[in-house]
């Protein structure tokens, strides 16, 4: 708090003071009392006011210094009248009663969204595991009758519903995560191997480069943005994939090329934003605009960097970037 800012918010309060002071002073010397009393009974009245300003302004700003303080050293900002003392002022208290009135309710608000999340999450999850049963039947069966087509399908109904799945507990990846160090080559390829009946239907080549780097990483998450952003190169034409990874500075990059149509360059800004598909999603017409904003957000929550650049009837180039060591990864919160 300023002290101008501060004597600011008392004008009135100064100003009062100071006319009925001179008012005092004339008065005084009016009714014939000498100059030095006409003078120092006022300067009393002022200097008891200046003391009772500065003691206010000292207690106030002393505890709104630690207020400051302690909402900069907090996590969950919204727990901020839990852990401080109710003021000692009228004005203080009214205003910290309203506070934790208003703060008790957005916090039951943010604790029914919880409940209800959880509650969407745990019907996703049964529904995926539910669906899987007669999925797993049908496609054994369309393996038997050796109808490749349909395997297609039935391969897309299933990533579609553990899209789902993934997509419902991307909210809380740090319960659902194991970091370890892998091998980009058999992360690549088991991603490459989950889909290869959709890469061979829409007749695209790999190619695979230095593959040898390993990286700290979650298997499971990593193969699921994998096949997000393979699903996503051909949809929008590739027909060539080629990864890559190299070493730079302290940091393993990932990295994936197409030769797809590209990205138009005032849609490079907004590929990552939930919901966006673009001029490419409006003329392909199977664009959700949640491929890219999931691998993302996965990415972010993982402690991942995820960049896009892209031209035009050339390609897109997906570059992942992993930690070398475990100082930068995500930490697990507990409940």
């Amino acid at each position: 708090m300023k002290l101008w800012d501060f004597l600011h918010d008392r004008l009135a309060f100064v100003t009062i003071n100071l006319v009925g002071a001179g008012f005092s002073a004339v008065l005084l010397y009016a009714v014939n009392a000498s100059l030095y009393f006409a003078l120092f009974i006022p300067s009393i009245f002022i200097f008891s006011g200046c003391i009772a300003l500065a003691i206010d302004y000292v207690g106030k700003n002393h505890y709104y210094k630690r207020v400051r303080n302690t909402l900069r050293r907090l996590d969950e900002k919204r727990f901020l009248l839990e852990v401080i003392d109710r003021p000692e002022t009228l004005e203080g208290k009214i205003w910290y009663d309203i506070l934790r009135t208003t703060t008790k309710s957005m916090n039951d608000a943010v604790a029914r969204n919880d409940f209800d999340s959880k509650a969407y999450r745990e019907y996703i999850e049964l529904w995926v595991h539910e669906v899987k049963t007669p999925l797993a039947g049908l496609k054994l069966a369309l393996e038997n009758s050796k109808n490749k087509e349909l395997l297609v399908e039935a391969d897309r109904i299933e990533r579609l519903a553990e899209r789902a799945l993934y997509y419902a507990r991307s909210g809380s990846v740090e319960e659902d995560y194991l970091i370890h160090r892998i091998k980009l080559s058999d992360i690549v390829n088991t991603a490459l191997k989950s889909s290869a009946r959709y890469l061979i239907q829409q007749k695209v080549s790999i190619e695979i480069g230095n593959l040898s780097n390993t990286a700290l990483a979650d298997p499971k998450w990593l193969v699921f943005i994998l096949r997000q952003l393979i699903e996503n190169s051909v949809k929008y034409g590739a027909k060539k994939l080629v990864f890559s990874s190299r070493r730079k500075n302290k940091q393993v990059l990932l990295t994936l090329n197409d030769n797809g149509v590209g990205i138009p360059p005032e849609d490079l800004g907004r590929v990552f934003d939930k919901g966006f598909t673009g001029i490419n999603g409006r003329r392909f017409g199977k664009s959700t605009g949640l491929g890219l904003y999931m691998c993302k957000n996965l990415c972010r929550r993982l402690g991942l960097s995820l960049r896009l650049s892209s031209q035009v009837n050339k390609g897109t180039t997906v570059e992942i970037t992993f930690p070398i060591s475990t100082i930068t990864l995500p930490t697990r919160t507990k409940e």
